[in-house]
């Protein structure tokens, strides 16, 4: 099919379009420099200790009655299948795809039948009307006619009719009288100039097919954004309940303090000692309150963005995370990472999909300035037979005299064109700015995989020095609250040392969240860099047999294939297995990041 072969064309210059810019990416560096980050890896060797909370954070805290286990692949799985939003944007190709069935049956033949019977009673106003002396013209008429037009891909038009009737009336002049007539005509009317060639009259069909793809990218780049979406909602649960256990235990820490020296009132303890650890317990049970007040929102969020009848009637439920922040260092390469953005990005993908359109519009609208150059053509055969019998005229159009024929041209050129010019103009500008556009499309996804490639880097270092920080504080508070219990210095003043106790406790607190959000962040980055390289929907790079591994080295280091158009493109179809298959890529239960 021309169409094919047309778009094909498009195609592989497009695909060629990106060669600039992966001949700019081999200049890049292999690896992002960071110099913190490089000093983090290096440490990379010594495991993760767990840390208190990563385990109560996956059971019951008491929030309900019952929990619901949740981990990023049920809910992902969730979304998937039972998001009206998804649901909603995955109906979109489906509704595009309908114009291009819309476009190829502009070629589809078109079958007619008319009738009609006129019963014409008039006077008459001239002998030569009827012949005689009557004063009315009465006249039956009856005409019928069947036939097939269709159009050809060529831009020709083709009409095959068979016409048949009768007539009678009181005019000496209709002989024989009544009559029964036949036609068998042909017509065929094909540009020469204006509206020639397949290609030109199969540019809807092409427009059509372009706009399925450009639908098909703007559809992955918003799945893309909800699973996101779900992703950060699962862990901001997460987030919420370590706070939560964080909270729970920094005001358990105040509340023993102030117990003890509530005890102690009379014997060591000073009124003003009592006072200031009574407000921290009242200010950190404030804070409790509203980390559960976090907890119940994030589960609320999870439930929209699911879409799940099974968390939609789960209000009285707990959801306890299972899945943990992955704290495995996993090298990957810049430069790669680029080449595969330029390779699979959807707005990359849904700008060249912009240039070919205005590419087969701006040759559509060159067609359209020539001059229309007609060739028209037609024949017909014709029977007639009296008594009304329009079988016999059939019978005789075949068998008495010959066909009638005619050929002849049509020439038509407006005065100026100045519409068809400025058409013409009109879809040249359009295709600048779709150029440009994908300029600063491809500088977007330098930009954003650089980032992103670095933001990972980034946040594994700060996760680390985090724990670091971790450790020197629990240090603080294990000393201030070893002075405070058995070696109280009689010179200084108890309650600064009950001061500096609630503050060190509190410091804790924070790096301890602080901890957390930098888990979070690295996992989220992971996230955003897939998504920065146009991977977080595909499943090219990933093994079925592998579908919870941790973020895949070989995946972020693979490269592609450059010179093929599928490798551009992809695969548009959004089926469940594809979509999860790259989301189970990116987490991992187990701790070798194998």
């Amino acid at each position: 099919m021309r169409v094919d072969a047309l778009q094909n064309a498009t195609e592989n210059h497009a695909v060629s379009s990106l060669d600039p810019y992966r001949a700019r990416a081999t200049l890049l560096p292999d690896t992002v420099p960071n110099q913190f980050a490089s000093d983090a890896a290096d440490n990379q060797s010594q495991s993760v200790a767990p840390m208190w909370w990563e385990t109560p954070v996956s059971q019951t805290i008491g929030l309900a009655e019952n929990t619901m286990a949740v981990d990023i692949h049920s809910l992902i799985e969730m979304a998937l299948v039972s998001s009206p939003y998804i649901q909603a944007i995955l109906t979109e190709p489906q509704i595009q795809r309908t114009e291009i069935t819309i476009a190829d049956a502009e070629f589809d033949s078109l079958s007619f039948v008319e009738s009609k019977f006129v019963d014409t009673n008039d006077p008459v106003g001239s002998r030569l009307t009827t012949g005689d002396n009557s004063d009315r013209f009465r006249d039956e008429t009856l005409s019928g006619a069947a036939g097939l037009r269709r159009k050809t891909r060529s831009g020709g038009q083709f009409e095959m009719s068979q016409q048949a009737g009768y007539q009678a009336n009181n005019s000496t002049f209709l002989t024989p009288n009544p009559q029964g007539t036949t036609r068998l005509e042909f017509s065929f009317t094909q540009p020469l100039m204006k509206d020639r060639g397949t290609t030109f009259n199969q540019t809807r069909i092409l427009l059509a097919r372009l706009e399925v793809g450009e639908i098909n990218a703007e559809v992955r780049a918003n799945l893309e954004n909800h699973l996101v979406d779900v992703a950060r909602a699962y862990w901001d649960l997460f987030q919420a309940r370590a706070d939560w256990l964080q909270r729970s235990r920094l005001l358990e820490s105040a509340n023993h303090l102030y117990q003890v020296l509530l005890s102690r009132k009379g014997v060591d303890s000073h009124q003003r000692q009592i006072l200031r650890a009574g407000v921290a317990v009242a200010g950190r049970r404030s804070d409790l309150i509203r980390a559960e007040a976090r907890i119940r929102n994030a589960q609320s969020r999870l439930r929209m963005l699911t879409g799940s009848e099974q968390l939609r009637f789960a209000h009285h439920q707990e959801l306890t995370p299972q899945d943990q922040p992955f704290t495995i260092p996993v090298e990957l390469s810049l430069r790669e990472s680029v080449f595969t953005a330029l390779e699979h990005r959807a707005d990359i993908n849904q700008s060249i999909r912009k240039i070919q359109s205005t590419t087969a519009r701006v040759g559509a609208a060159r067609n359209q300035v020539l001059p229309r150059l007609d060739l028209i053509l037609s024949s017909y055969i014709a029977g007639l037979d009296g008594n009304r019998s329009s079988l016999r005229a059939f019978e005789n159009q075949f068998s008495d005299g010959r066909p009638t024929y005619a050929a002849g041209f049509l020439f038509e050129l407006p005065a100026g064109n100045r519409a068809s010019r400025a058409r013409l103009n009109r879809s040249r500008l359009e295709m600048t700015r779709a150029m440009y556009e994908f300029q600063q499309t491809t500088e977007v996804a330098f930009a954003e995989v650089e980032i992103a490639a670095r933001e990972t880097q980034t946040a594994f270092a700060e996760m680390m020095v985090k724990q670091q920080s971790i450790v020197a504080q629990k240090r603080e508070v294990d000393y201030l609250q070893q002075r405070w219990e058995l070696l109280p210095d009689p010179n200084e003043s108890a309650v600064l040392l009950i001061d500096d106790l609630l503050d060190a406790q509190e410091r804790l607190a924070d790096e301890e969240r602080a901890y957390v959000n930098a888990q979070v962040a690295y996992v989220m980055s992971w996230v955003n860099l897939r998504r920065a390289m146009g991977m977080l929907l595909r499943f090219d790079y990933f093994s079925t047999q592998d579908v919870t591994g941790q973020p895949n080295a070989a995946a972020v280091q693979s490269p592609v294939d450059r010179d093929s158009p599928d490798q551009l493109y992809g695969s548009d179809s959004f089926d469940e297995d594809t979509l999860m298959g790259s989301w189970f890529g990116l987490y991992d239960e187990s701790e070798d990041g194998s």
